[in-house]
């Protein structure tokens, strides 16, 4: 660990040791840490997930620019997304998205995957290949955990079991191929980390509960406000940052290549109310056309964007040898005033 990363840390967790427990919910929040239950196990998360950033932070530093590729697993609606975040632009850039039928696209529609370990780790190969293609190679892929299946559950489907098998074994062939490589002599090297990422922790920093929503709901119902929200606030995200012409802007959130740039302005002339699957150039191993795989790809994707950006901001304010009152007041306040920004950036969202 260099110098200035373990004095980094240690700032970090100074402020910690002097925050409330409010305020360590809120600093977890901006960083994509678990929350915890106590305050100890609060400080423990958050000083993991810092040690993650600051390492992302020091890479992007060297490298000039820092790129994550983000997918929400699916057999059939497999989506990843990429963005790369670069020192001299505040915003993260969209380098590539895309949505694949897994079975169509690699068994070219001759049978359907069955519970079989041959056909499972010919498919996750196939596809840990063609994840490779996207140019650059990300520093991050992160995949979105699956919900765990327990001994209650009287009933598992088979596709729900298909998808928690590729989320296991994509995530082993990433960090395999790497390990592989790597020692293999006079082969190029790779650098990149494998991150689960936790749909929860997506899903409240971008979307707030609806206060209608009546508390003995049905889960069902609110699952679905959630998507049609994600998927809403996506298609904003894009039409708002492509309008926008001010990088600094509350609502311009991201920049785009000129293909996705193009991509985004020709489905916003054609219609106004766009679906995200009509950005894409569908292919017939596209999968169906639906959007929330999409707009989950892409939101994790921006939220580790968004994490990195608030630790680092958060980073600057503790740049000193040792904390003070002052210090420990201006990152509190960062924290609200971004809190309040998402806030304010979300009812504004929801309310067109």
């Amino acid at each position: 660990m260099t110098s200035s990363k373990a004095k980094v840390l240690q700032l970090v967790d100074s402020y910690c040791q002097n925050a409330k427990a409010g305020q360590l919910k809120s600093f977890s929040f901006l960083i994509g840490a678990a929350n915890g239950t106590t305050k100890e196990l609060k400080r423990n998360n958050i000083q993991k997930q810092c040690e993650f950033l600051e390492q992302l932070r020091q890479q992007k530093t060297r490298q000039g620019q820092i790129s994550i590729l983000s997918m929400d697993a699916g057999v059939s609606n497999f989506a990843f997304s990429k963005f790369q975040l670069c020192d001299n632009s505040p915003l993260p850039k969209l380098l590539d998205w895309q949505k694949v039928n897994l079975e169509e696209k690699f068994f070219q529609k001759v049978k359907k995957l069955s519970l079989n370990p041959v056909e499972t780790s010919q498919l996750v190969f196939n596809l840990t290949e063609y994840l490779f293609k996207s140019e650059p190679i990300p520093d991050v892929f992160t995949i979105e955990r699956q919900r765990t299946r327990t001994m209650s559950s009287r009933y598992i489907l088979e596709p729900i079991l298909k998808v928690n098998i590729l989320e296991q074994i994509l995530f082993s062939n990433l960090e395999n191929k790497m390990r592989y490589t790597n020692s293999t002599l006079n082969a190029s090297k790779l650098q990149y980390t494998v991150r689960s990422s936790d749909p929860h922790r997506m899903t409240s920093y971008w979307c707030i509960p609806k206060e209608e929503t009546p508390v003995g709901s049905k889960k069902s119902k609110s699952n679905k406000h959630s998507k049609d929200s994600r998927i809403k606030l996506v298609k904003e995200i894009l039409s708002s940052s492509i309008l926008e012409n001010n990088s600094r802007s509350p609502t311009k959130f991201v920049d785009f290549s000129d293909l996705w740039g193009n991509r985004i302005r020709d489905a916003l002339s054609k219609k106004r109310s766009f679906k995200l699957c009509d950005i894409l150039e569908i292919q017939d191993s596209s999968g169906v056309r639906k959007d929330d795989d999409l707009a989950d790809s892409f939101l994790h994707s921006l939220s580790w964007i968004e994490w990195i950006k608030n630790y680092e901001n958060i980073a600057s304010l503790l740049n000193s040898t040792a904390l003070s009152k002052d210090q420990c007041k201006k990152v509190f306040d960062y924290c609200e005033n971004k809190i309040q920004s998402l806030k304010y950036l979300q009812n504004t969202y929801n309310s067109n």
